[in-house]
């Protein structure tokens, strides 16, 4: 079998001067496919990416933990740095996708409980083979007194989002599971034959009880993170936060199974989360652009609690150093020019008295010894910012909007605000963010053309675009509908008329 993958480059058109690239796989923009895992082959297409679309300036570039990526990336910012076209010379523009890693730390989560996962799928998966099972484990449910919105939905094995939803429903009917064994003997001989893993015991209920708890957490990180239609840079410190006090009042549990998965992925989130040296700073910075939060004791608390107090401390003074650098680079680059202030300051020397001429020179040299240092007209605004209020923590609150009604106030600093707020922590939608499996190629989808590959990927995102409902984010909705259709041919009776009939609504939970 032929093994392949590929980079898809998309243009982010929302910015002005500032480029954002990201690597995904597929979108409305223009795209070019890389087929090679050379470092050096990747930055070139990246070069000729951004001569295509005539972009000459990049701020950030997302890509997934591999070191064909980190070689490209480095290729990309030595280009922008020769060239003079990067911000901070290229410090800030790899960042490393948030989902992507997450996705690594569930993965062995995972594994744990293998035994116990198969188990409850196994039984899943017999009840909803038949019409009739399904009725009768509804009769079931009925005499156990057991009402839910929800029913049971089959998992995808390499998306582990459809996991949790599986466990979650199947936990909710642990007892009409036991029912349902007394009432059909065939579910007891199919799960215990050779080939399937049995069926589950009580601790395998436990055991998913847990498992669906504790993914349900990084269920909702991921979907934050993950998310392509709003920002979510600002929001990044606060599930990396979420994730460390989880992970480690999972390590101080005293049920053994909570505190050895939580070890085995704290030894994952520390391997790439764990050293504040391996952050990009712009996490924090977005963070300290986000009005609600600042550079307030809220953050400073958080950052120590993250990475203990000295490499806090050092975490902290750098997130203040940079956003101070980060302001001054941009006031150079979009603050008032010598020219434009120049009329307001020449003295009219028919109208003006001596002392207001001397006042003028006076305020005049005061001025430009502060621009040739650079500190008091680069702080002053920032300043302004850091102390007045903050906003209301609300989840209505829509930071993009507040910094563009606010763009006169603050010219400058609104526009560090667009372009850090604007980088993407994610490079795949969350449909992609779940999956467990390798970037494997069928036999039909490795004869498609890159032509015809384009064209299904933009077909879908068009797709998307018009109907709301995310077939990865509603499944259980889309279980239920299934569930419905089912019912109702089994009202009908469809079998006692003489013909056969089979309505499926399927899923697709491939990866594109």
């Amino acid at each position: 079998m032929r093994f392949e993958e590929h980079l898809n480059i998309i243009m982010e058109r929302s910015r002005k001067r500032w480029i954002i690239i990201l690597a995904s796989k597929g979108d409305l923009f223009p795209s070019r496919y890389i087929w090679t895992y050379q470092w050096c082959s990747i930055g070139k297409d990246l070069e000729k990416c951004l001569v295509e679309w005539g972009i000459d300036k990049v701020f950030s570039v997302t890509v997934d933990n591999a070191s064909p990526n980190d070689g490209a990336v480095n290729y990309i910012k030595r280009i922008m740095n020769s060239a003079n076209a990067s911000i901070g010379r290229g410090e800030y523009m790899h960042m490393r996708c948030a989902a992507h890693i997450m996705n690594l730390i569930v993965t062995d989560g995972l594994k744990e409980l293998d035994i116990s996962v198969k188990r409850v799928r196994a039984a899943v998966k017999f009840i909803k083979n038949s019409p009739a099972r399904i009725t009768k484990f509804k009769k079931c449910a009925e005499l156990e007194k057991l009402t839910s919105k929800g029913f049971l939905s089959l998992d995808v094995c390499t998306r582990w989002n459809s996991t949790y939803l599986m466990l979650k429903a199947a936990a909710t009917y642990e007892k009409v599971f036991v029912r349902y064994e007394e009432e059909d003997p065939y579910f007891a001989i199919e799960l215990n034959s050779d080939k399937m893993p049995g069926v589950p015991e009580p601790e395998d209920w436990d055991n998913a009880s847990k498992m669906a708890e504790f993914l349900e957490h990084f269920y909702k990180l991921t979907l934050r993170v993950s998310a392509s239609n709003h920002c979510t840079s600002h929001i990044f410190f606060h599930q990396i936060a979420d994730i460390v006090v989880l992970l480690r009042a999972w390590c101080g549990s005293g049920d053994f199974l909570r505190r050895d998965m939580g070890e085995r992925m704290i030894d994952k989130y520390n391997k790439y989360w764990g050293d504040h040296k391996s952050f990009n700073i712009l996490i924090f910075v977005a963070v300290a652009l986000d009005l609600r939060y600042k550079l307030s004791n809220y953050i400073k608390i958080a950052t120590f609690e993250m990475f203990g107090d000295i490499n806090g401390d050092e975490v902290w003074t750098k997130m203040n150093a940079t956003l101070n650098n980060l302001f001054k680079e941009y006031f150079k680059l979009y603050g008032p020019s010598e020219h434009e202030i120049q009329p307001d300051d020449a003295p009219d020397f028919e109208e003006s008295s001596c002392e207001s001429l001397m006042s003028s020179l006076i305020a005049k040299k005061m001025r430009m010894n502060d621009c040739g240092i650079g500190i008091s007209p680069c702080k002053s605004e920032l300043e302004k910012y850091l102390t007045e209020d903050n906003e209301a923590n609300s989840r209505k609150f829509n930071i993009l909007e507040w910094w563009k009604v606010n763009s006169s106030r603050f010219p400058v600093l609104s526009r560090l605000a667009r372009d850090v707020l604007a980088f993407p922590i994610s490079m795949v939608a969350s449909e992609s963010a779940f999956s467990t499996g390798g970037r494997i190629l069928d036999d039909f989808r490795s004869s498609l053309t890159p032509f015809m590959v384009q064209a299904l990927l933009c077909t879908q995102d068009w797709l998307r675009r018009e109907i709301p409902v995310n077939d990865e984010e509603d499944a259980e909705l889309l279980a239920n509908l299934e569930q419905d259709v089912l019912q109702e041919l089994s009202d009908l009776n469809i079998a006692k008329s003489g013909t056969s009939a089979s309505v499926r609504i399927t899923i697709d939970d491939t990866e594109s």
